[in-house]
């Protein structure tokens, strides 16, 4: 490789990190460190689903994933999701998506890093896209749970369709 181009990459690499220094000076850390287990599980869906309700987080069919904790240990969850996705409507306004995991008792959290409606799974404008999505829950223990993927159409949205998606749900052993 000639220094020029090393060099090319050299700045670019130094630029992307300052940057990411500039914007996680904001950020609220969170983090898990454990080993994967052998428990992993995985749905798709490769029919169209459309968001029908404004401003209230709704449940993406099949993208749900009961998992159990065994008994004396805690565990947590790493789980992604890919779609394919449109969302049409006023270009100040979004499409987002959150995964959570609800215990026995009903209690549902959301997967951090918690975002709540500011993660823009999609923006309008443009024809159908590839997104994609990653978060990790806090220490569970012994039980079973739900883990599920959600969709929300903020005001000024008037279609977000979700297509051809996959969610995948791994139980890390920390």
């Amino acid at each position: 490789m000639s220094r020029l181009i090393k060099a090319a990459f050299g700045a670019a690499a130094l630029s992307g990190a300052l940057a990411l220094m500039v914007t996680a000076a904001d950020a609220v850390a969170s983090s898990q460190t454990g080993t994967l287990t052998s428990v992993q599980s995985y749905t798709g869906e490769s029919s169209p689903w459309t968001a029908q309700t404004i401003g209230a987080w709704g449940n993406i069919p099949t993208a749900s994933v009961n998992i159990t904790v065994p008994s004396g240990t805690t565990r947590f969850v790493d789980a992604r999701f890919t779609a394919e996705s449109i969302c049409v409507g006023d270009a100040s306004a979004w499409c987002s998506v959150r995964i959570v995991v609800t215990n026995s008792a009903g209690t549902t959290t959301e997967l951090q890093p918690v975002t709540s409606t500011d993660y823009r799974f999609d923006t309008p404008g443009g024809a159908e896209e590839a997104h994609a999505l990653e978060r990790f829950s806090p220490s569970l223990g012994p039980g079973t749970y739900t883990v599920r993927v959600q969709a929300l159409r903020i005001t000024g949205i008037t279609q977000f369709t979700l297509d051809d998606y996959a969610f995948a749900v791994g139980l890390v052993e920390p």
